[in-house]
């Protein structure tokens, strides 16, 4: 079987995108692996803080399983679509 045009496009795509991403990564540094300034500024917290932020984490906690549960359920069909077999329809030679 020859190669689809198709594939040789998106081999050559992906390997042009990994190479621009590398020489970007290479000529600039990565800012987020240095120390922080010391001269930032401080914000005023008030002290209900931790608890107001509790409180809206477990008040909500059906939101964030309904969510959880739709990513994973969104994951397991990816997968099951990358994964499956394609079925080609043969013709009876009658």
């Amino acid at each position: 079987m020859g190669a689809d045009k198709i594939e040789i496009t998106g081999v050559i795509l992906a390997v042009t995108a990994i190479l621009v991403a590398f020489i970007f990564i290479s000529q600039n540094s990565i800012p987020a692996f240095k120390y922080a300034n010391e001269n930032w500024i401080k914000i005023e917290v008030s002290k209900s803080l931790g608890p107001e932020t509790a409180n809206f984490i477990w008040n909500y906690r059906p939101l964030d399983l309904i969510t959880q549960a739709f990513v994973l359920f969104g994951a397991a069909a990816g997968c099951l679509a990358i994964l499956r077999e394609e079925r080609k329809e043969e013709k009876a030679n009658d």
